[in-house]
C-alpha cells in the first residue's frame, strides 16, 4: 500500500522490494493511512460527478439529486470522512440524495495496490450485480440495482460503479446485542435461510450475467483465479470442485505465491484431498445453494427494534453444497476457540439449531450442529493463511478433530507431519518445496548478518499488516476472524 506497487511472489522480497521493518511504529501507520487516503482521493477525483448526478436523475424521471460527499468545499476538498464511513475493502458507497427524500447509493469500485488485477475485479463486480438482480425474485431483502457500468470508454462516469437502493437500518453489531435481541435476529435469519433453500442450482460456482438465464459461471472470488482473466469453475459435481480448488492451492504454494509455512500448508491440502470421499458422503445430491461470503454480522441491516431490513455486501457470493451453505454464519462462531482448535459450538449456534427444530426442520438443525466439518475443511478458501506455526497447528488439529468424530482425537501434529512427509514423498511439488526450503536454510546459515537482534514482538498490528499486504488472496471474513482471534490472545492491547 505505502509504496503503491504490485509485486509477484519472487519480487516481493529483498533485494527487489524493501518492506517496512517496523510495522509497530506510529510513523508506519501514519504513512499507511496516508497512502490509503491518497488512493481513495485519486479514485474519487476520477468520478465524473456531473454525469453521475445526471444519470441518477434521469433514472428517476428527472427528479433532481445531489451527491454531497463529492461536492468540493470552499477549499476544493471532498468529504473523505463521509465516504470512509461507508467504505469496505473493495468498494466505497456514496449517498445520492434526491429532492423527494429518496436516497440511493453509488457503489464505486476502489483502486489501490491491495486489490486484484482489473479483469479479476470486473468479473467479481459483474457477479455481484447479477447476484443482486437474482435476489430480487427470491424475497430476500437485498438492495435493488438500478444501473451499473464497468470500466470502459463508454462509461460516462469514468469509474466502475452501480447505483443501488440504500436500504433502511444500520449494520448489526452482534457483539453488543442482548440475548433477547439476538434471538429476534436469529429467528428472522432462519426465515431468510429457509427462503434461500427454496432455490437450488445444479452447478457450483458464482452467478454471472450472459445471454442465457440462471447462469452459473466460475467462482467470483479472487483467491480462486488462475490468472487475471481465468477463474475456477463452474463445476457440475462437488468432487470436481474440491479437487480443482485443492490442486489450485497446491500450485500457489509450489510457485511461491503462498509462502508462509509452505510445507505445512501443502501437506494439509494433501490431507484434505485424501478426505474428499468423506466430504462427499455429507453431500446428498441436493444441489447447490447461494451463500453469502462474508457473514460476520455487519452484512445484516437492522432497525431500532432489531427487525432485519436488509442483507447487503453480496460480493464474492457463491453456490455451495447444502452442508456448507446452511451451516452457521461465522458471526456466531466462538472465534477464539475456533482458532485455538476447539470445535465446540457457541450458545448462539445451539440456539440457532433449536430455532430450526421448532420449525420442524431437524435437517437444517443438523447442518448447524455439524457444520464445523465443512467450515474447517473449506476455511482456507476465504479464510486466511496462517503465518505462525502455533496458529497453523491449532487450526489443522481442529480440522482433523472435526473429522475424527466425538470419540477420537488426532495424535500430535509433528508425528502426523513426519508420517505425511513419508506418505507423500513421491509428490514432485512437495519435493521442490523441500529442496527450496533446504536451500534457503543453507543460505541463511552462511549469511553474515552482524550482531544478533532481539526477535521483534509479534502483535495484532503485525498480523493486520501481513493480512493487508496479501489482501487480494484473503477474504474479508478471514481478515475479521484473524483479527478477532488475535484480540482474544492479546486482551491487554488497547486501541
Amino acid at each position: 500500500m505505502i509504496c503503491s506497487s504490485h509485486f509477484c511472489a519472487e519480487h516481493s522480497r529483498l533485494p527487489f522490494h524493501y518492506p517496512s521493518q517496523d510495522t509497530e511504529s506510529d510513523a508506519y501507520w501514519t504513512a499507511y493511512h496516508s497512502a490509503n487516503t491518497k488512493h481513495l482521493l485519486n479514485r474519487l477525483y476520477q468520478v465524473k460527478t456531473t454525469a453521475l448526478v445526471s444519470l441518477a436523475s434521469r433514472l428517476r424521471n428527472g427528479i433532481s439529486c445531489t451527491i454531497p460527499a463529492l461536492m468540493p468545499d470552499g477549499q476544493g476538498h471532498l468529504d473523505v470522512d463521509a465516504v470512509s464511513r461507508q467504505m469496505g475493502g473493495q468498494n466505497c458507497n456514496i449517498d445520492v440524495q434526491f429532492e423527494d427524500g429518496v436516497v440511493w447509493l453509488a457503489r464505486i469500485r476502489l483502486d489501490d495496490p491491495l486489490l486484484p488485477p482489473k479483469p479479476t475485479q470486473a468479473y467479481i463486480f459483474l457477479s455481484e450485480v447479477f447476484t443482486l438482480k437474482y435476489l430480487e425474485d427470491t424475497g430476500i431483502p437485498a438492495p435493488k440495482v438500478f444501473h451499473f457500468a464497468t470500466e470502459s470508454s463508454e462509461n460516462p462516469v469514468g469509474v466502475p460503479f452501480m447505483l443501488i437502493e440504500k436500504m433502511k437500518g444500520a449494520p448489526l453489531m452482534w457483539d453488543t446485542t442482548t440475548p433477547i435481541q439476538r434471538t429476534k435476529v436469529l429467528e428472522q435469519l432462519a426465515d431468510i435461510l429457509l427462503a434461500l433453500e427454496k432455490h437450488s442450482f445444479h452447478s457450483t460456482g458464482s452467478l454471472f450475467p450472459s445471454n442465457g438465464s440462471g447462469n452459473v459461471c466460475g467462482f467470483a472470488q479472487s483467491q480462486l483465479f488462475d490468472s487475471p482473466n481465468t477463474t475456477l469453475g463452474p463445476f457440475d459435481t462437488l468432487e470436481s470442485s474440491l479437487r480443482a480448488m485443492l490442486a489450485h492451492q497446491r500450485r500457489l504454494i509450489a510457485n511461491g505465491e503462498l509462502s508462509s509455512l509452505a510445507i505445512d500448508h501443502y501437506l494439509s491440502h494433501r490431507w484434505r484431498e485424501d478426505m474428499v470421499p468423506e466430504v462427499l458422503s455429507l453431500h446428498n445430491d441436493a444441489g447447490f445453494f447461494l451463500k453469502h461470503f462474508d457473514d460476520k454480522g455487519d452484512h445484516i441491516l437492522v432497525d431500532d427494534d432489531f427487525n432485519i431490513t436488509g442483507i447487503i455486501d453480496w460480493e464474492f457470493a457463491s453456490l455451495e453444497p447444502k452442508a456448507q451453505a446452511f451451516s452457521s454464519p461465522c458471526m456466531l462462531w466462538p472465534v477464539g476457540d475456533f482458532h485455538a482448535g476447539s470445535n465446540r459450538l457457541s450458545p448462539e449456534e445451539m440456539e440457532f439449531a433449536a430455532i430450526f427444530e421448532r420449525r420442524g426442520r431437524n435437517d437444517m438443525a443438523h447442518l448447524v450442529r455439524n457444520g464445523r466439518k465443512m467450515q474447517r475443511y473449506l476455511f482456507f478458501n476465504g479464510g486466511s493463511v496462517s503465518h505462525e506455526q502455533e496458529d497453523f497447528e491449532a487450526m489443522f488439529q481442529g480440522l482433523r478433530a472435526a473429522w475424527a468424530g466425538d470419540n477420537s482425537q488426532p495424535g500430535p501434529y509433528q508425528v502426523w507431519k513426519e508420517e505425511a512427509l513419508k506418505k507423500y514423498e513421491g509428490d514432485e511439488q512437495l519435493g521442490r518445496l523441500l529442496q527450496r526450503n533446504s536451500t534457503r536454510s543453507q543460505s541463511a546459515t552462511h549469511l553474515d548478518c552482524g550482531p544478533s537482534t532481539p526477535q521483534r514482538h509479534h502483535s495484532l498490528k503485525d498480523e493486520s499488516s501481513e493480512i493487508l499486504d496479501t489482501g487480494m488472496r484473503e477474504g474479508p471474513a478471514g481478515f475479521c476472524m484473524r483479527v478477532a482471534a488475535r484480540l482474544s490472545k492479546n486482551k491487554d492491547i488497547a486501541y
